[in-house]
């Protein structure tokens, strides 16, 4: 039979409008496991559309339970949504969660959602729908994705002292907390634009989408985020809360930019970083490239001044970085050398 707290908790946290509570107390009275049948059986909508989550009837995202344990969970099976305040604040529900922790093979670890719950909700006493709220809140996206990390926030949180539950940017508080632990900080990588271009430009604004962290005014936090950029006139980010957004960076004729692992394979493992912009004053022709794709055709100097259109003497100052060729002879040292991408005769000056 129920105890008094256990029927306590049926009365606060199972609401009559979508479930049957008499049902319910009955089923669990006469059961010692409670499966997954249990939902359906004092759901008052499944003729409709059913108020619990779906993913409980799947085998995978439910294991039968002993009453008391099932008991413990009802504030979380049985979380339904207020539909008069139903917005981007109070959307969230357990489905959320199942949502974005099971893979693709189907495979879900139940019970770490539950052990998150339970300390969230039980040791900090912290309410439901913030519990399933708050990440939605922060990033925009229905799925709880990033719960995991506020977990671990919290329990860093309670290791410091720190009451700080709901910051208003988790991505930078959680950093915070994380270098005040000895943890390594989360670096924030650089999104692919279409193509797979690694930023939209718009004359001298070159545009990043990522999720990034800055601070309340737009001014992005660099030691977290997987760009470095050199002789630029202003950077800042319009990344509300966690949520992504763009960097966008006012470029100068000496500018450089580099990007953490953004053309990395997926075998890569070691961090690198990529230069993904150069300003025209920071490169240079690279003239030793020339004698390379010369000796690969075995062609003499000769006669490749003959076939540009110059003389030898000409060619001999090129190719020994003497002198530079102009717009014209390059062009036709790029055909007739077969270099198919200017970047295989650039270099980029390291001041």
């Amino acid at each position: 039979m129920l105890t008094n707290k256990e029927l306590e908790i049926i009365e606060q946290y199972v609401d009559d409008e979508f479930y049957d509570k008499e049902k319910l107390i009955k089923y669990l009275n006469i059961h010692d496991v409670v499966g997954n049948e249990v939902f359906s059986y004092c759901d008052r909508q499944k003729y409709r559309n059913s108020t619990y989550s779906s993913w409980l009837d799947y085998e995978k995202a439910y294991d039968p339970l002993p009453v008391s344990v099932f008991v413990k969970r009802i504030p979380f099976y049985f979380y339904t949504i207020d539909k008069k305040d139903l917005d981007v604040d109070n959307i969230g529900t357990l489905h959320n969660l199942y949502s974005s922790s099971i893979s693709d093979r189907g495979d879900s670890d139940n019970e770490k959602i539950y052990m998150a719950l339970e300390y969230a909700f039980y040791s900090l006493n912290l309410p439901l729908n913030k519990i399933f709220n708050y990440w939605i809140v922060q990033t925009g996206y229905v799925k709880g994705d990033g719960f995991f990390e506020w977990i671990q926030y919290l329990q860093l949180c309670e290791g410091v002292g720190i009451q700080e539950y709901f910051p208003e940017r988790f991505i930078v508080a959680y950093n915070e907390i994380r270098e005040t632990a000895g943890l390594k900080p989360i670096i924030y990588e650089i999104n692919e634009h279409p193509g797979g271009v690694p930023f939209f430009r718009n004359g001298t604004r070159l545009e990043f989408e990522g999720r990034f962290p800055c601070d309340g005014d737009g001014n992005p936090i660099m030691k977290w985020i997987g760009i470095k950029a050199e002789n630029i006139k202003s950077i800042s980010c319009n990344c509300e809360k966690s949520r992504r957004g763009d960097l966008i960076i006012e470029i100068t004729p000496s500018t450089k930019i580099y990007a953490l692992n953004f053309y990395n394979y997926s075998e890569d493992t070691e961090d690198y970083w990529y230069q993904v912009y150069a300003g025209p004053l920071t490169m240079e022709f690279d003239y030793k490239v020339l004698k390379e794709y010369r000796k690969r055709f075995d062609f003499t100097q000769q006669q490749v001044a003959d076939a540009v259109g110059t003389t030898v003497r000409t060619y001999q100052k090129w190719e020994s970085g003497e002198t530079t060729p102009d717009g014209h002879f390059l062009l036709r040292l790029l055909n007739w050398l077969d270099i198919s991408d200017i970047q295989d005769v650039t270099k980029y000056n390291r001041e």
